[in-house]
């Protein structure tokens, strides 16, 4: 226990002290974490903000030195167009892991603790020489005594202890920049950080990935035009994944080995299908296509997709909104769109309808004007979502990788032939799902679950209803307050005493010229009477009166 603690407390100031390196000290200091450095790095420590670096290649290079775990924080934040700027994101994708390979025999160490064996005994050819390396694990080929080529994938050691502490202190750190900026709390950063801290500890667990792989194979398993690697189980653990070997080369580079005009189209074709399948009727689709994922086998002309470490999901219910927002797209229906981004989305209660009507509205019409042909969808959708944060919408992040997903999808057709487009493409895919939505059985079957969800809705009222009382009862009732609710409480409340000073003030006024009026009827003779006190007392009192009077006006609450 001690020791994780000390760990934990070594990695807070070595990313404390890397904050500042790289010009974000500031944020450090004005949370309350520059205590933990020492003097000498915070002589070091720049708090200033006066690094001129260019802002996206600063966190670039931050998050590279910051090691695996920030490096997929930034991968994973790099399809949040939503939230960050393009010179950012642009930045964010070209992360690297600059990290060592691991050292052949702890790799090996490793596969004979995961799988009981020994490299030689488990497979008939291992090759030393790893494949590729990353920050999490590295790749290596090799044949099974069965005669199949493989790829095995071996995580790295110990990386899950360092990733989850960093994960930990990410939440710790997401929670004091909510604490001490409101842009972060209105942005949800704690639960943005715990969303992405979820997605990266399910890349840790290589069963998970396996599992996701048969899940997109069985999505295609009526075609033989597209492939998924083969998962061997049992040569797979959470820490090492042995698949099936794909020859293939990069889809980006079918220009260099197919020359064949119809072939290229029918490969553009087919990678739009799958999309479609995968993200509007199966609601499962690969999380990271870019091209080093997909590849193109040109012995059989078939499409293969790969590593399946990040995987998008949508509901039924988004599945819809999402059909519908595309619709409404191509369609010009501005309200179609606005009514699928509130369905899907957390919509603040004081968010200014009418403007964010009319900014979808104004990119509604630049669809119209861009010829058919040559609309970006992908960046379409990326502008509405980026529009929806501008209004503190937040959408869910399954939203923001559909449409990285559709950008790279429109990258990779362009690529391959840059008369292609995808609308153009997706077409007729996209008028199936109209003709499937409009169908009498599917509305019957969407009319039934409709009325089953109200109606469990309206059975919890009661049971809701009696909570409230009893939490209302026993002093136990929260209520949640915006800040700039809290200001308006606030502004109230200073009227308020501004008005009970104002009454106070009055009345001991009164009281005073009231005591001196008497005392001058009944002719009191002492000392006050014999220097004018009614006078003087008034005098005094009425410019006390004046004074205060100013003050609550000067104040404007009143």
């Amino acid at each position: 226990m001690l020791t994780g603690k000390l760990r934990r407390l070594g990695r807070y100031r070595e990313i404390i002290s890397l904050f500042g390196k790289y010009g974000f000290g500031y944020l450090i200091e004005e949370v309350g974490l520059s205590q933990l450095l020492s003097f000498k790095d915070r002589i070091k420590t720049d708090f200033q903000k006066e690094n001129t670096q260019e802002l996206g290649i600063r966190i670039r290079g931050l998050l590279e030195e910051l090691g695996p775990t920030f490096i997929k924080l930034g991968q994973l934040l790099s399809i949040r167009s939503d939230l960050l700027p393009a010179d950012i994101i642009r930045e964010l994708e070209t992360l690297q892991d600059n990290v060592p390979p691991v050292p052949l025999e702890q790799v090996k160490e490793r596969l004979e603790i995961e799988l009981g064996k020994p490299p030689d005994e488990l497979f008939q050819y291992f090759n030393e020489d790893y494949v590729a390396a990353a920050s999490i694990g590295q790749v290596y080929e090799a044949r099974l005594w069965t005669g199949e080529e493989v790829m095995i994938k071996v995580q790295r050691p110990d990386i899950k202890s360092k990733i989850y502490t960093d994960l930990d202190i990410l939440i710790d750190l997401s929670r004091l920049l909510e604490q001490h900026y409101e842009w972060a709390e209105q942005n949800k950063v704690t639960e943005i950080s715990e969303e992405l801290s979820e997605s990266i500890r399910k890349e840790l667990d290589y069963l998970q990935e396996a599992r996701n792989t048969e899940m997109i194979a069985m999505q295609f398993e009526d075609t033989d035009k597209i492939k998924v690697p083969k998962i061997y189980w049992d040569y797979t653990t959470s820490q090492v994944l042995t698949m099936e070997k794909i020859n293939g080369i990069k889809i980006s580079e079918i220009n260099k080995v197919e020359t064949d005009e119809e072939k290229k189209r029918d490969v553009a074709d087919l990678l739009v299908q799958s999309f479609v399948t995968q993200i509007l009727r199966e609601g499962f689709f690969h999380g990271d296509p870019h091209p080093g994922n997909m590849l193109y086998i040109k012995e059989t002309c078939q499409l293969a997709f790969i590593d399946f470490g990040q995987i998008g999901r949508l509901s039924a219910k988004m599945r819809y909104d999402t059909t519908s927002m595309m619709i409404g797209l191509m369609q010009e229906d501005t309200e179609m769109i606005v009514k699928s981004i509130y369905r899907m989305s957390d919509v603040p209660s004081d968010v200014d309808e009418s403007d964010f009507y009319a900014d979808v509205d104004r990119i509604s019409k630049t669809v119209s004007r861009v010829p058919f042909g040559e609309l970006d969808l992908g960046m379409t959708v990326q502008d509405l979502l980026s529009t929806a944060q501008q209004h503190r919408i937040i959408v869910p992040t399954e939203l923001t990788m559909l449409g990285k997903t559709l950008i790279t999808v429109e990258g990779i057709i362009s690529g391959i032939d840059p008369k292609l487009n995808l609308l153009q493409l997706a077409r007729p895919y996209a008028e199936e799902l109209v003709i499937e939505r409009y169908n009498p059985i599917k509305i019957g079957k969407r009319l039934l679950e409709n009325g089953e969800e109200f109606a469990e809705k309206v059975a919890k009222i009661p049971t809701r209803v009696d909570d409230v009382l009893e939490q209302a009862a026993e002093g136990d009732l929260k209520l949640k307050i915006s800040l700039s609710q809290i200001d308006s409480i606030f502004n109230k409340i200073d009227r308020i005493s501004n008005q009970v000073s104002f009454s106070l003030t009055l009345l001991a006024f009164s009281i005073v010229v009231l005591g001196l009026i008497v005392g001058a009827t009944f002719g009191t003779d002492t000392f006050l009477t014999s220097i004018h006190a009614l006078e003087i007392g008034f005098a005094v009192a009425f410019l006390m009166f004046l004074w205060i009077l100013y003050s609550i006006l000067k104040s404007g609450r009143f």
